[in-house]
């Protein structure tokens, strides 16, 4: 059975799966590692995780195609500014390092957050969807987005498309990492409510209860996550804005709070047309998007890729 493998590389953990390349259904179990950081790092975690798969594989099943999905830009198949892979403005050519360390397969590598739009569109197909544009927002450790439009992702000029995370916010809030002054993902995002929070979300919207500077953060969280949600609606207009990340997929009152902020516009004409609330919808924090997307990169039905790469 021809099987294609699929890995998505984050600053913690390697996640992959094994899936047909037929049916596109998950073969076996879902395997996580810890990733190492630093450019030989990141290869040797990518390898170490496509052999273990190939290992935990049945008899019979030859593997034809491996993905990879990592942070950060990724331009033919090398990656640069991943920061929390230990990768900075020097490209790392990760399909081309991998493709000579696995066996005689295509290797193809693609932004993290992209593959991940290409996992949520399986899932939205499994809802019995047909939809072929969509958003993805992942509020993970920073906040990002992925978009397929007229059923191809969106890479942008630059390789940039969706890095709303670095928009500024708040002209005299603090300095982000990337050196611009109240971006977003210091408000929205799960280093932000770090940043500004000794605990879960969950914890901050029951502390928020009694306590003011708790309900501030609460509200800020609130309003960055609705804030970017808005923006990729009225900005594209797509038909869904798939969401999903740790701190919303396991704290039911943000996404409560999310959907009365985004509400709160249908006062207006305007916001009763975009109806931005009903397109949201919220990933099972258990459906492996980025991995199963990576495992698609260069399947016939799925968009193109941005590098591939062929062991000589």
């Amino acid at each position: 059975m021809k099987t294609r493998l699929g890995l998505d590389i984050g600053g913690t953990t390697v996640h992959g799966v094994a899936v047909s390349a037929d049916t596109h259904d998950v073969i076996g179990d879902q395997i996580t590692h810890t990733t190492r950081r630093g450019a030989d790092g990141v290869v040797a975690s990518a390898v170490d995780m496509i052999a273990a798969l190939e290992a935990a594989l049945p008899d019979g099943h030859e593997v034809v195609g491996v993905g990879l999905g990592v942070p950060g830009i990724v331009h033919d198949g090398s990656v640069t500014h991943a920061v929390n892979l230990g990768l900075d403005h020097v490209p790392l050519d990760l399909a081309g390092h991998v493709s000579q360390r696995v066996a005689d397969v295509p290797v193809t590598v693609e932004n993290d957050v992209k593959t991940a739009t290409l996992g949520g569109l399986k899932w939205l197909r499994e809802q019995g969807s047909t939809v072929d544009d969509l958003a993805l927002l992942n509020v993970g450790t920073g906040l990002a987005a992925g978009f397929l439009l007229d059923g191809r992702l969106r890479h942008g000029s630059r390789g940039m498309a969706g890095e709303i995370g670095h928009l500024v916010h708040d002209p005299a809030g603090p300095v982000c990492p990337c050196g611009r002054r109240g971006c977003l993902e210091l408000y929205a995002s799960g280093s932000g409510l770090r940043r500004q929070w000794d605990g879960t979300a969950a914890e901050l919207f029951t502390a928020a209860e009694t306590d003011p500077d708790a309900a501030r953060i609460r509200d800020q969280l609130t309003a960055g996550i609705a804030k970017a949600i808005s923006l990729l609606a009225y900005g594209l207009d797509v038909s869904y804005v798939l969401v999903t990340g740790g701190v919303v997929s396991a704290t039911p009152a943000l996404r409560d709070a999310i959907l009365t902020d985004l509400r709160s516009d249908e006062g207006t004409s305007l916001g009763r047309l975009a109806a931005i609330a009903d397109r949201v919808r919220w990933l099972p924090s258990d459906y492996p998007a980025g991995a199963l997307g990576a495992a698609l990169l260069g399947t016939p039905d799925a968009p193109a890729p941005e590098g591939t790469a062929w062991r000589s």
